[in-house]
């Protein structure tokens, strides 16, 4: 990565410059009067550190270069660090005190370095959150020094474009909802737990079906451990996110972001359970996919995906039009409540509801 551009440095006169100064004036006025040697020495010497101070702080910030490093993506709600790494050209002197205040909160040192050497590098960690869902960009960093005195300050504001995709939330859920959501051509017979194909073995969480304890492996491990079962043939998933706007339904934005996260839950949790997992939303498609790839793509869509106005809804009913052929489960997730249990989706699609969704 490029080192960051910045804008040229600009020195502030601190508090304890600013009581310097007043100390300054007031020998000067004691000295103009009295016309006493001993005062004009004080003053030269208070003048002397104060210039002193603000060449030695420009001086610390002088040859140095940043740059910054942050994840590609994260989820929302994290806690992400970002890795500074500030450089020293200069050949023989070092930069000492030098720290870091991130744009987002002003005039609060975000990291720190004591010292950094002549040709070396020094790497901070500074700390973000991921409230919001979308592309977030990040903030630009200021480093500053007040060092020798702490009378004056050099301050640089080093910019770049630094974007981290914040992913929805993802929590694991058990599948128990999509077996009762009907679906294109999806197996007709009940079904009481989540599914009737063997899969693999886990560690039981509150809420499994006790019959599907695996009791010698159980006995053998030393902890409780149920069998993991599928949905019988039917191994393809296609979420349709319902992205039209209820202007009538109160807090509609946080309302999306819970149904963006349960069709972001559920998808991840059935492609670790080698499903393959479409999504159709808004004007965004993406076809059918196995694996940990097809696991970003999702996550990538449905990190950028907003709320409309319904403009595409005749596409979306085309497309489920057109997968009601397919050897494929459809699943509806919609941010209004109104539409939750009942055929409300495009054609007739029977929309999830998100209150008979287990979280493992």
């Amino acid at each position: 990565m490029p080192p960051s551009r910045g804008d040229s440095s600009r020195g502030d006169l601190g508090w304890p410059g600013v009581v310097m100064a007043i100390i300054a004036a007031l020998l000067l006025v004691s000295a103009w009067n009295t016309g006493e040697n001993l005062l004009y020495i004080v003053l030269g010497g208070v003048l002397s550190l104060l210039v002193l101070s603000g060449i030695l702080a420009r001086t610390n910030l002088t040859g140095l270069s940043f740059e910054r490093e942050a994840p590609h993506a994260v989820f929302r709600g994290d806690t992400f660090l970002v890795h500074a790494t500030i450089r020293n050209h200069k050949h023989f002197m070092p930069s000492v005190s030098v720290r870091i205040e991130d744009g987002a909160q002003p005039g609060e040192t975000a990291a720190y370095a004591l010292k950094i050497p002549a040709r070396s590098a020094v790497q901070l960690d500074v700390e973000h959150d991921a409230f919001r869902r979308g592309v977030m960009m990040l903030p630009e960093y200021t480093v500053a020094s007040a060092f020798p005195f702490g009378f004056s300050e050099r301050r640089r504001t080093l910019r770049d474009a630094q974007e981290v995709l914040v992913y929805p939330r993802v929590r694991a859920v058990r599948t128990a909802a999509i077996e009762r959501t009907p679906g294109a051509r999806f197996l007709p017979r009940q079904r009481s737990n989540d599914g009737d194909e063997y899969m693999s073995l886990r560690e039981y969480v509150p809420g499994d079906d006790v019959r599907l304890v695996a009791w010698r492996i159980s006995a053998r491990v030393g902890k409780w451990m149920v069998r993991e079962m599928g949905m019988g043939n039917v191994r393809s998933v296609v979420f349709f996110l319902d992205t039209a706007r209820a202007p009538k339904l109160p807090d509609f934005d946080g309302r999306f972001e819970e149904a963006v996260e349960l069709a972001a839950s559920i998808a991840v949790t059935l492609l670790s359970r080698q499903y393959s997992v479409g999504i159709v939303a808004d004007d965004a498609q993406l076809p059918l996919g196995k694996g940990t790839q097809q696991e970003r793509r999702i996550l990538e869509l449905l990190a950028r995906v907003q709320p409309d106005d319904g403009e595409n809804e005749a596409r979306l009913v085309s497309e489920a039009r057109r997968l009601q052929g397919e050897p494929v489960h459809l699943i509806c997730v919609s941010a209004d409540p109104e539409k939750w249990g009942r055929g409300s989706g495009p054609e007739g699609m029977r929309v999830l509801d998100p209150g008979d969704v287990i979280h493992a």
